[in-house]
């Protein structure tokens, strides 16, 4: 069991590692690429969508008096 234990971590460990040196290598060329003063664009959301949309023929606007008795 504590041999299984330390496997675990050793491959938990490497994977880490990995991990963080890519993320240090794209760090490294994103920096060399990019130039000063230049603005990157890496997301851009989705537009937004119209919450209300009606047809034509899903209704109409009827303008009203209040009548007071």
């Amino acid at each position: 069991m504590p041999f299984m234990m330390t496997e675990v971590m050793k491959k938990a460990q490497r994977n880490m590692e990995s991990q963080f040196k890519r993320q240090q290598q794209y760090q490294q060329r994103y920096q060399q690429v990019q130039n000063e003063g230049e603005i990157n664009v890496d997301y851009t959301p989705p537009k937004a969508k119209k919450k209300f949309s009606f047809k034509k023929d899903e209704g109409e606007f009827v303008d009203f008096e209040e009548i007071k008795k």
